[in-house]
């Protein structure tokens, strides 16, 4: 067998087509990978779900309407996606699953099926949403892809597939082996190895992979199944899976869609991802435009009551502080879950009144967390003293905007340590909307207010870091009653 063609099929990370076996790269994560998301292996999200006789490993980003990630076979991960990933969690909640055998996933004795991939993915999305999906599936994923919407068309809305075409058997002889596979690229496995549950059963997940695609059929009896839209992708210069045989089982697909992506190879969603994402973009159709619902399935209060109503189609969420917690700049917001978190924009609209029971030194104080940590010991926040903004007392007046960094940089620390740093004046009163938009790239985080085009806050130095991501929290303090509504985040 000629391995070269084998690996063009199989493998899964970006590579250049045409490189000598001993020049390939593919690490879990790789250097050109800047996002510092080790996805596939991210402590802070990763999840398991239970799959007949395994447990199968999944992370979610972002939030909106479910798209599904099925990586490629064998040298396939996570990572493969990180491009998409940051894309697309912008806009939506991206269910990402490690295939059964490869990376957190288990790999139980059961032969693989395709029915037996589909099932292991419909058991993620269960856990996930009872709602229908759209799925991008690569390779090997791409096939688990089709059994997918053929067993459950009620579930899958949409679907990419890349490099997956018409398959039966005698197309190739499949045999290589995990001692070849390591000997081509041992960063890759190293690495691997360290996040399989059962590293000494590498040899059976090639075997099952090798003696499934010696034997499976995908073709005119699946692939007619298959009612939803379905976007084929192929690149041109792809000799594994060549784009004759993408156009081959598209023909058997209803509502199909083809799209060539120049200049790649079996991994054109990598090889070119700017041509590739040109294509799925509009397939995929609108989003939410990074604007994130605000219901009770996507809100976690720490340390404070909040209740969500609906207002001329537009979900309000009222906030307020435990009165139990005394101490100020702590910990109280309402969290958004799954929401991820490092650079880009957060913009939310705000609005605060006095309670009744206010005391004196309430302020209206309402604003934006972000990147808190998992245990929420950890934060950045920015907010408002709205009553200070009308105030006649130029002090207070100076006062209207702070930042703080928890547990150790509250708003009495900065102000003694560095006066008026962390501080500043912008026309504002409680009982009014006012758009916050906090910008935060690095270690610098800049506020503006409403429609100005200038910062009315800049920070230079988050005091937890440049490299620090976490999550998003609707934040309030003693004596408000605070509204929040059209929270609006896009990442970097």
């Amino acid at each position: 067998m000629h391995i070269k063609s084998l690996i063009v099929l199989l493998l899964t990370l970006t590579y250049t087509m045409g490189l000598c076996q001993q020049n390939l790269v593919r690490a879990f994560q790789p250097a050109h990978v800047v996002n510092h998301i080790p996805y596939g292996a991210n402590d802070a999200v990763g999840k398991y779900a239970q799959a007949h006789d395994a447990k199968i490993y999944y992370e979610v980003y972002g939030s909106g309407p479910a798209i599904v990630l099925l990586h490629g076979g064998l040298f396939g991960s996570t990572i493969e996606y990180a491009d998409m990933i940051d894309k697309l969690k912008c806009n939506y909640r991206v269910i990402a699953i490690s295939t059964r055998g490869h990376g957190r996933s288990e790999l139980s004795t059961s032969p693989m099926t395709l029915q037996q991939r589909a099932d292991d993915a419909m058991a993620v999305i269960n856990a996930v949403t009872k709602d229908s999906v759209t799925v991008i599936g690569f390779s090997d994923g791409g096939y688990a892809a089709y059994m997918l919407a053929a067993m459950y068309p009620e579930r899958i809305k949409k679907m990419v597939v890349i490099g997956a075409g018409e398959l039966k058997p005698g197309i190739r002889d499949f045999t290589l082996t995990a001692a070849q596979a390591v000997k081509m690229d041992k960063a890759y496995w190293d690495q691997q190895l360290k996040l399989m549950p059962e590293p000494q059963r590498l040899d059976e997940v090639f075997t099952q992979v090798v003696q499934f695609y010696n034997n499976a059929t995908v073709g005119k009896d699946l692939l007619g199944k298959i009612k939803c839209p379905v976007m084929l992708m192929a690149g041109d210069k792809d000799d594994g899976n060549p784009v004759e045989r993408i156009v081959s089982a598209a023909r058997y697909i209803p509502r199909q869609h083809i799209s060539i992506i120049p200049n790649a190879g079996h991994v054109c969603h990598n090889d070119n991802f700017d041509a590739a994402w040109q294509c799925i973009a509009p397939f995929l159709g609108p989003s939410s435009n990074g604007y994130i619902p605000l219901g009770n399935d996507n809100l976690m209060p720490c340390q404070v009551s909040h209740t969500v109503t609906n207002v001329d189609a537009s979900s309000i969420v009222q906030v307020v502080k435990n009165p139990s917690i005394r101490a100020v700049d702590e910990a109280t917001f309402v969290k958004i879950k799954e929401k991820y978190f490092m650079n880009g924009v957060i913009e939310v609209k705000v609005l605060s009144k006095l309670l009744t029971n206010a005391p004196a030194t309430a302020r209206g104080f309402i604003g934006i967390a972000f990147r808190i940590n998992e245990d929420n010991s950890k934060f950045e926040a920015i907010y408002l003293r709205p009553t200070n903004g009308k105030a006649q007392d130029q002090v207070r007046r100076n006062h209207s905007i702070q930042y703080f960094s928890y547990p150790d940089y509250k708003y009495d620390r900065l102000r003694n340590e560095a006066p008026e740093a962390y501080e500043s004046y912008a026309d504002m009163d409680v009982n009014e909307w006012i758009t916050m938009k906090v910008v935060v790239e690095g270690s610098t985080a800049k506020l503006y207010l409403d429609d100005n085009a200038e910062p009315s806050l800049i920070v230079n130095d988050l005091k937890h870091g440049s490299d620090k991501g976490g999550s998003i929290g609707l934040w309030v303090d003693m004596g408000t009653e605070g509204y929040f509504r059209d929270l609006k985040v896009m990442e970097y």
